[in-house]
């Protein structure tokens, strides 16, 4: 018995461990996911949100790295492709955060593919609670 419930544990964790393309709103459309807050969106301010549907065509997305000190406000402007996924990571490359676009291989795994750096990333000193007294 203990073996058959060690076994259906299992693969519940195999199965919720699959890759699982996000949902592209509608044709005209990319989706763009980030572990960072996207604060500005073609020049429009919004609030910090983490993924978002994109009419295709040129964007450009304002996007915050935070460190212990800093915040690095990143400007990425791109061609987004219609039915495409792009993510925005730190990836340890030359800026604190990188576009990718995002391809799933398989059930178990994805890709990140053609990466681009932000056309700019300005830093500023981290705000904290306190510099609201």
């Amino acid at each position: 018995m203990s073996r058959r419930i060690l076994s259906i544990i299992c693969s519940c964790f195999i199965l919720g461990a699959c890759v699982q393309t996000p949902v592209i709103k509608e044709d005209g459309y990319a989706f763009i996911g980030s572990n960072y807050p996207i604060v500005s969106v073609n020049g429009v301010e919004t609030e910090p949100v983490y993924s978002l549907d994109l009419e295709t065509g040129s964007n450009t997305l304002i996007i915050v790295y935070n460190s212990y000190q800093y915040d690095y406000y990143c400007t990425f402007t791109w061609p987004a492709v219609e039915n495409t996924v792009y993510e925005v990571t730190d990836q340890d490359n030359r800026y604190p955060l990188t576009l990718y676009r995002w391809v799933k291989v398989n059930s178990l795994w994805a890709s990140r593919l053609d990466y681009q750096d932000p056309t700019e990333c300005i830093r500023k000193p981290r705000r904290t609670n306190s510099d609201d007294n």
